[in-house]
């Protein structure tokens, strides 16, 4: 193994399963939710309520999505910190990945299923 490689390298990986947990949990709280209006709030209390598996989706997803964006806020500093910013192409590539992922986060933000609009 070489000696330049350590921990810190493994938040690549990192980020891209917690990703892949963000799609899947994302899909499966999509699932339960109805769109209209009268109904929608009303219908994710209920189902957080009587079903364990909704609240443990919504939960889990809310969670990861946290550690999300914590760990891609280290993994953007590491690579301040090991001077990686040096090679442009990478760097341009992610700033790219980082505003995608801060508008994704937005507009799911926005999105009912998160009930931050009511």
């Amino acid at each position: 193994m070489p000696i330049n490689l350590n921990y810190l390298y493994n938040f690549g990986i990192i980020l891209l399963v917690l990703f892949l947990c963000l799609l899947i949990s994302g899909f499966l709280c999509t699932l339960f939710y109805n769109n209209l209006l009268s109904v929608s709030f009303l219908n994710i209390i209920l189902n957080s309520i009587n079903t364990f598996f909704f609240f443990f989706i919504r939960v889990f997803h809310n969670t990861f999505a946290n550690l999300f964006f914590a760990l891609l806020f280290l993994h953007i500093f590491k690579s301040f910190f090991f001077s990686s910013s040096q090679v442009l192409y990478t760097f341009i590539l992610g700033v790219v990945i980082f505003f995608i992922s801060c508008a994704i986060a937005f507009f799911g933000y926005c999105l009912p299923m998160g009930q931050m609009s009511f």
